[in-house]
């Protein structure tokens, strides 16, 4: 008996040298594979954090674009109705001074008359008149209808398609003669022909022929 029990010890004491120590390293695994969990668990918590950050951010950035172009259009807008208000103040005091002399109308005359002092819409710089919207140059000269000099040709260029239907909207009664982007829209004598109105481009140039 006691030599079976010897036998049976050192066959486990063989066995127990022989066979990888797996509850030792098996620990160690598993303590690893858990903290790699954790890992990519924190990994995609973050990622979902910062996807709805940038989410956010995108919505944010999206109304404030709205808001701007809602605001530029709006702006837009009310410089096309304060243009239309003064370029018709300006040209009734022109035809009030000039009524019959109108071979001497220059825009440095008008400037010096003072008929663009306090606008909004006009800007006297180095000699000129600036227009807003557009940016453009007013020009005015002797022109005409029936006879020599019996009207003057106002050139409003340079104008966004809503002021240009805004213009002419204003001037189809009382100009003797329109044109618009080089087309005659309303011949003298005629009325205007809505077919041939053309306001498209964002940069419309506009001839008014008053008497």
């Amino acid at each position: 008996m006691a030599r079976t029990k010897q036998a049976g010890t050192l066959a486990v004491d063989t066995f127990n040298r022989n066979t990888p120590d797996h509850a030792t390293t098996a620990p160690l695994n598993v303590s690893g594979m858990k903290e790699g969990q954790r890992n990519k668990r924190t990994r995609r918590q973050w990622g979902g954090v910062l996807d709805d950050y940038g989410f956010y951010l995108l919505l944010a950035g999206l109304a404030l674009l709205a808001g701007l172009v809602y605001f530029s259009r709006n702006q837009t807008d009310s410089q096309v109705q304060q243009l239309t208000t003064e370029l018709n103040s300006v040209i009734g005091k022109v035809k009030t001074s000039y009524r019959g002399q109108y071979d001497k109308v220059t825009m440095a005359g008008l400037i010096g008359n003072g008929i663009f002092r306090d606008l909004t819409t006009m800007t006297e710089a180095s000699g000129s008149v600036i227009l807003q919207p557009g940016g453009g140059t007013l020009t005015v000269a002797p022109s005409q209808l029936l006879s020599a000099n019996d009207s003057l040709q106002w050139t409003i260029p340079n104008q966004p398609d809503a002021a240009c239907v805004s213009i002419v909207g204003s001037y189809q009664a009382s100009a003797g003669k329109i044109i618009v982007n080089n087309t005659v829209i309303k011949a003298v004598g005629a009325t205007i022909d809505p077919s041939k109105v053309s306001c498209s481009g964002g940069s419309n140039t506009i001839n008014l022929f008053t008497s």
